[in-house]
């Protein structure tokens, strides 16, 4: 199989919910990362072979939106384009299928990515609104809300993710106090990496509502533990997740452009990085929150290579325990993890966070001088998907 290569790797700024970008669909959101990730080196569009993009929150949105992100991007109708849903892992599973498309010889260039518009999420009626209501009498018939309903819950058991992680919590017995820890340190290491224009590389601003936004708005520079204990519990009375040991729900996009061994070569381009190899899991629903550790041994095997010869981690904060039991169960330093914060700071729009974590680690190999990296992340019903890359 030929080698994968990536030319190009950026993310919009994290928009706060219902905040500075809650005014752009879908499709006009990922479309200055679309545009921005091919004009970063000079890529003619018609190069293309396909785009891929993770969208989880379609409802209402329209048909392809990946497709309709492409059209605003002004990129040539003739490169289709395909939505990927597989909950958080979406943004991933696009690269994913980009780099399995090269690696069998189907496509040269494939633009993969992610994009989230949780500010607009709509609400919905049952389908029993299709054929009207004769007479409802003892029973309410609700409005369902999309984001809750396809993005944050578990569809079998009808349980919020908060409350399967707030269960598995208490069974790991991973005290509050050390989930609001990870929680301060998960700004204060965002906060620096903005700061110190660390982040400036990956981010490409975006019109929002009233400004261009070219900082990411979750961040919060005063967060610190004695803050964080001041909060009430979310998912049960006496729980120990809450909103600021929580990531934050968020709208962004973030995008990666892959390339063959073959076109590098002819079209003597200087690619940042080699895709090693990836992975993914399942296992129990409820668990999800570790299925990242089997996804990154299932992608370290695969790649012929050890944990320790990994340089930096990124796991996607879906909450503070996230952190905490990969750096228990993979046997690492928290050093190595999430070194530039994580989903807790920045925020967690579903559909884009697999690319987006991508986006931060390649980044962050260049900012320290490492070579080799690790990307992972759960999903909703119980899955995770991983990615380790060499920078080059």
């Amino acid at each position: 199989m030929t080698d994968v290569f990536v030319l190009s790797a950026l993310r919009s700024p994290m928009g706060r919910f219902g905040g500075a970008l809650s005014s752009l669909s879908p499709a006009e959101l990922a479309a200055p990362i679309l545009r921005s990730v091919l004009d970063h080196v000079g890529m003619d569009d018609h190069h293309l072979d396909l785009i891929l993009m993770g969208h989880v929150l379609k409802g209402g949105h329209g048909q392809l939106v990946a497709r309709q992100a492409a059209k605003h991007a002004q990129i040539a109708d003739s490169v289709d384009a395909v939505s990927i849903d597989m909950v958080c892992s979406s943004g991933m599973m696009s690269v994913i299928m980009g780099a399995s498309l090269i690696q069998s010889g189907v496509a040269n260039i494939v633009l993969a990515g992610g994009v989230e518009s949780m500010s607009q999420a709509g609400f919905a009626l049952s389908s029993k609104a299709r054929w009207g209501y004769k007479y409802i009498s003892g029973y309410h018939e609700p409005i369902i809300d999309l984001l809750h309903q396809d993005g944050l819950t578990d569809p079998i058991t009808g349980e919020s993710m908060g409350v399967q992680a707030e269960r598995l919590a208490q069974q790991r017995s991973i005290t509050r106090q050390e989930l609001d820890g990870i929680a301060a340190q998960s700004h204060s290491r965002a906060c620096h990496a903005t700061k110190s224009d660390i982040f400036s590389r990956e981010i490409t601003p975006v019109n929002g509502k009233n400004d261009i936004l070219k900082r990411d708005e979750g961040i919060r520079s005063n967060t610190t533990v004695e803050v964080l204990s001041q909060l009430n519990p979310v998912f049960e009375k006496n729980g120990r997740l809450t909103a600021g040991n929580s990531s934050q729900i968020s709208d962004g996009s973030a995008a990666i452009l892959l390339a063959s061994a073959e076109f590098v070569n002819h079209h003597n381009i200087d690619p940042i990085a080699k895709i090693l190899g990836y992975g993914w899991s399942a296992g129990t629903w409820e668990y999800f929150i570790e299925s990242p550790v089997r996804a990154s041994n299932h992608a370290l095997e695969k790649a012929g290579l050890d944990e320790t010869d990994i340089d930096l981690y990124e796991n996607n904060e879906a909450f503070s325990l996230s952190t905490s039991l990969y750096l228990r169960k993979m046997g690492l330093h928290p050093d190595r993890l999430n070194v530039h914060g994580g989903a807790i700071a920045l925020g967690h729009p579903i559909g884009c966070s697999g690319t987006r974590i991508m986006v931060t680690l390649l980044n962050a190999l260049r900012e320290y001088d490492k070579s080799l990296g690790l990307a992972t992340l759960c999903h909703g019903t119980g899955g995770a998907t991983a990615m380790i890359f060499e920078r080059l």
